[in-house]
């Protein structure tokens, strides 16, 4: 009987430092007892909830690309008489890459006109003579078909004098000059290498949970932010996602679209700084406070405490939590924007207590 009444001792006499211990803890976390000249004032920290407490956002390293890469080619030979184009420069769409010297080509229609004036009188002539009865059939018909041929040619020599030039199909970036002016090329020689900036693509790797923004777009605010100027922020649009994951991360790429900035040039291959923030509405939370700040009551919901800063004292709130961290909670509703809380000492606080913000330990 002795040993059992020692057993049940044991856990009180455990208790009563680890309560003393709780409230020392709980005593230095409001900035110790109060001052002598301020006696009744309990000393609480305090938070300002911002306008921000309900964004969260990911940062991840892109890098910047264009829509397209191309290699222009002339589809006819000759010699390159004109190639104005500098390496790194931008020709907005339309704008003259290349040209071959046009003076065979010209030639080349002229001939063709020519031969189609002469086809259309010889058909004009068999025609009429079919009508006196002095042709035959066939001798039209092989006019008809000679003045075909001829319209054809004509064509065809037409094309070929356009395809002496080469114009940028898009806002085209000149990425590598591979043949010179006077140059003799063969068709289908690859002239210049060109990348479409009509907008640039930035390309990054999320983890699967942030694959849904190809479906749920509206719900974040995505943003490039590059080093050389961190003031400025530039607006995100998706584009696409690739649907298989890297083998090694298991991260899924996902490209944006992103206006060619007109105030500092930004060429493909840079690196940038791409920021994704989500809305409450996507987390389902309000605004983060600190566990601290949260007042467990008798019926097990939570509340907070709220500082009056012209009455000098606090007053309890009812608030909704969702997700419960390890420092941080998400408050679903309860607090706004400019609320005060006090986020330490909350056990010891009263309605309409008196209390002063403390700015140091």
């Amino acid at each position: 009987m002795t040993m059992t009444r020692n057993t049940l001792r044991t856990p009180t006499l455990l208790l009563a430092p680890a309560l003393l211990m709780t409230a020392m803890l709980a005593l230095s976390a409001c900035g110790g007892p109060p001052d002598d000249d301020q006696a009744g004032v309990r000393p609480v920290r305090v938070q300002v909830i911002g306008e921000d407490e309900g964004i969260t956002s990911r940062r991840f390293v892109g890098r910047v690309d264009a829509v397209s890469t191309v290699d222009l080619s002339f589809q006819v030979g000759g010699r390159i008489t004109e190639l104005p184009v500098q390496q790194g420069a931008v020709v907005t769409s339309g704008g003259l890459i290349a040209a071959l010297d046009p003076a065979d080509f010209r030639l080349a229609v002229r001939e063709a006109e020519v031969q189609l004036e002469q086809a259309r009188r010889d058909l004009a002539r068999n025609r009429t003579l079919l009508e006196r009865g002095t042709v035959s059939p066939s001798a039209f018909d092989q006019a008809q078909t000679q003045h075909d041929l001829a319209e054809v040619a004509l064509d065809n020599a037409r094309r070929n004098l356009s395809y002496a030039r080469i114009t940028a199909p898009f806002d085209a970036l000149i990425t590598r000059r591979l043949v010179d002016r006077y140059t003799n090329v063969q068709p289908n020689t690859t002239v210049v290498r060109v990348q479409n900036v009509t907008e640039l693509r930035v390309h990054i790797n999320v983890p699967e949970h942030l694959v849904r923004i190809s479906d749920e777009s509206s719900l974040f605010n995505v943003t490039a932010h590059f080093s050389q100027h961190p003031d400025m922020h530039f607006p995100l649009t998706y584009r696409e996602h690739e649907t298989e994951p890297d083998a090694v991360t298991q991260t899924y790429q996902v490209s944006f679209g992103m206006p060619r900035p007109e105030n500092f040039n930004v060429l493909p291959g840079m690196t940038v700084t791409v920021e994704i923030r989500t809305r409450d509405a996507l987390e389902n939370a309000v605004v983060q406070v600190p566990v601290g700040a949260l007042d467990m009551q008798a019926d097990g919901s939570f509340r907070v405490w709220i500082y009056d800063e012209e009455s000098g004292t606090v007053s309890p709130r009812d608030i909704d939590v969702g997700q419960l961290g390890l420092d941080q909670a998400a408050i679903v509703s309860g607090l706004a924007p400019g609320d005060v809380i006090v986020t330490a000492g909350t056990v010891f606080l009263r309605d309409g207590m008196r209390v002063r913000p403390f700015e140091k330990y």
